[in-house]
């Protein structure tokens, strides 16, 4: 599909990279989660029914979780993988906001190309935040609706997730800076998602490819070893 990039960072770029991700998260996120940790409680003690309100609230707690694991992560440089089904992680973080992409007009389809369950060793909470990043970024690419396709793959020891939209595509220039920290095409965008999923994966000892031609769309691959190796 067009123009190609692919993402390989040593360990070191990596490091430096979420390091610096790490602190920037931390003053961006965690002050507007604690206000509205406390509208939330404070609604809780209300009268606003509590059935309404803690699907927000645990929705905050997993974002506090995951942003507190991304700081610890800059200081002790691991992560925690454990085996998971591949898919059952996809299928739930397209449905954590599956109404947002029924209001945008994108369908999303999930197929399963694997002998067996779809097994492999990663850290879930973050890799969750990978397959999350990349559909938000497939959808911005679809500001008018349109498809995305999620394939997962098993290539002998290694598994395979293709993210492909038919969005509106980068240009060669923008493609090579993907996973640049702080560069974005988006107006209030600061880079830092896919930069994110670039040092996750290659933490995990993957690689991220990028195919993409304007007007057409865009192809993420990412390809992970089944069994994870250590740090």
């Amino acid at each position: 599909m067009g123009s190609e990039y692919s993402i390989k960072s040593s360990d070191k770029q990596s490091q430096f990279e979420l390091d610096l991700m790490a602190s920037t998260l931390a003053h961006e996120i965690r002050n507007p989660l604690q206000i509205l940790r406390l509208q939330v409680e404070s609604a809780m003690r209300g009268s606003l029914a509590s059935s309404s309100i803690n699907p927000i609230l645990k929705t905050l707690e997993r974002i506090e979780k995951v942003v507190e694991k991304v700081q610890r992560l800059s200081h002790k440089h691991s992560i925690q993988p454990e085996t998971h089904n591949l898919q059952e992680i996809v299928e739930s973080t397209v449905s954590s906001f599956r109404v947002w992409l029924q209001a945008a007009g994108i369908e999303v389809s999930i197929q399963t190309f694997w002998e067996g369950s779809p097994l492999v060793q990663v850290d879930r909470e973050l890799f969750e935040q990978v397959i999350l990043n990349l559909v938000k970024n497939s959808v911005q690419a679809m500001p008018k609706g349109g498809r995305i396709q999620v394939d997962i793959c098993e290539c002998e020891d290694a598994a395979e997730i293709r993210i492909s939209d038919n969005g509106k595509g980068m240009s060669r220039d923008v493609l090579e800076a993907f996973g640049t920290p702080f560069f974005s095409t988006q107006p209030d965008g600061n880079g830092l998602g896919a930069s994110f999923c670039k040092s996750i994966v290659s933490m995990h000892r993957g690689a991220i490819s990028v195919s993409s031609e304007e007007s057409k769309g865009t192809e993420v691959q990412i390809r992970l070893p089944k069994t994870f190796k250590g740090n």
